[in-house]
């Protein structure tokens, strides 16, 4: 049998023996050139998020009602174009309107109320003043009278004196030395009453001038209490403004309506309720939150990144490249707040706007294979570690 088949069988051994070397030969070369690219190649690491949006630079508005109040009329439409100060909605305010125009019509009237006091003042300091005038006049006359009486009284004493000398050596009658001392007594008389008079005149100017004091110092109170409740009125109509502006719910800044509540005219709106956001118009960047595990220390500022946007396909309609402009710093709901920077002009056929969501992927490092499933196997290694250490903690 060995005989018979021997040169079948070297055939056979030699034929597979071919063969096998060449397979052999091509899976070393293949084995080693991965083992060249798992040891020395560099593949590229993302670090992925779901939650992306596209954002104006600008941070969008929310308006909201300040007051509560019944809707009088509403100009709210989603896509509308706004200017900063355009009225939006407007709430019933006619009572304060009316009150308004009370105090309004109140605090026009009072400038001429306190002029016409201050006129009036100035009459009664003028009639004050001439009725000083008027008894100092007439306190000079009655004392230039008084110097008259009292020249009479001495010129009577001068003239009883002689007489009652010569009546002594008898060239004189004793009547008329009486008649001449009754004569003097009577100007003394008339001068005393003279100088009661000018005392009277003195205190009834003095007396008149202390009324017009009192009157215009009352005129001058009355002047001081309508200006205070002028200003008090003044404060009114600013407070009455203010509130009635309060009804007026205007866009904080230009822009388009991104989104509104429906509301119709006698709609009631409630204090603090949102009634709608302006997005201003501006250049648009790409918001993402990230684990702060993998995102802190890693993804930093002038990294390379692409998003791709949930209402276009990336195979039809490609991806968005994107830099990494900011990192926060701080952690808010268990996430890390990454901003980007558009490179270039979206792929024909995106409608890039203001709040686009998509999922986004950042370029953080450049490392080899192995070193990847080393750092993939250390931390799946370092897993159960740290779960033993915290139940003996525990």
């Amino acid at each position: 049998m060995a005989a018979r088949f021997s040169q079948t069988t070297r055939s056979l051994a030699q034929d597979v023996s071919r063969y096998a070397s060449i397979t052999w030969t091509v899976a070393g070369i293949l084995l080693g050139a991965w083992l060249l690219w798992f040891c020395f190649g560099t593949v590229t690491v993302y670090e992925i998020s779901d939650k992306a949006r596209l954002e104006v630079r600008q941070t969008s508005h929310h308006v909201a009602a300040l007051v509560a109040g019944k809707v009088a009329s509403t100009s709210l439409a989603i896509g509308k174009d706004v200017q900063a100060g355009d009225i939006l909605v407007e709430l019933d305010a006619s009572s304060d309107r009316l009150r308004l125009k009370e105090e309004q019509a109140r605090l026009d009237a009072m400038p001429g109320r306190i002029a016409s006091l201050r006129r009036e003042i100035e009459v009664r300091e003028r009639a004050r003043d001439d009725d000083l005038e008027s008894a100092s006049a007439a306190a000079e006359s009655m004392k230039s009278r008084l110097q008259e009486a009292d020249a009479g009284v001495e010129f009577a004493k001068d003239n009883e004196r002689r007489l009652a000398k010569l009546n002594a050596n008898g060239w004189a009658t004793t009547v008329e030395a009486t008649r001449t001392a009754t004569e003097a007594r009577k100007l003394a008389a008339s001068r005393d009453a003279l100088a009661s008079d000018l005392r009277r005149l003195q205190f009834e100017a003095q007396s008149r001038a202390h009324q017009h004091d009192a009157e215009i110092e009352n005129l001058r109170r009355d002047a001081v209490a309508l200006e205070g409740e002028m200003a008090t009125t003044q404060a009114t109509v600013g407070r009455l403004t203010v509130d009635i502006e309060k009804r007026l719910v205007r866009a904080p800044i230009s822009g388009k309506v991104g989104d509104a509540v429906p509301l119709a005219a006698g709609a009631y709106v409630a204090e603090g309720k949102q009634l709608a956001t302006v997005v201003p118009n501006g250049e648009l960047m790409v918001i993402a939150d990230f684990s702060p595990s993998l995102t802190l220390g890693r993804v930093r500022p002038g990294q390379k990144a692409r998003m791709r946007l949930d209402g276009f396909p990336w195979a039809q309609f490609g991806t968005v490249s994107a830099t990494v402009n900011r990192v926060a710093s701080e952690i808010r709901d268990n996430l890390v707040r990454v901003e980007f920077t558009l490179d270039a002009a979206p792929p024909n056929g995106i409608l890039m706007q203001h709040g686009l969501p998509g999922s986004i992927e950042v370029s953080v490092e450049e490392a080899s294979p192995g070193a990847l499933v080393l750092r993939t196997a250390g931390l799946l290694l370092s897993r159960p570690q740290n779960n033993t250490v915290a139940g003996l903690v525990q």
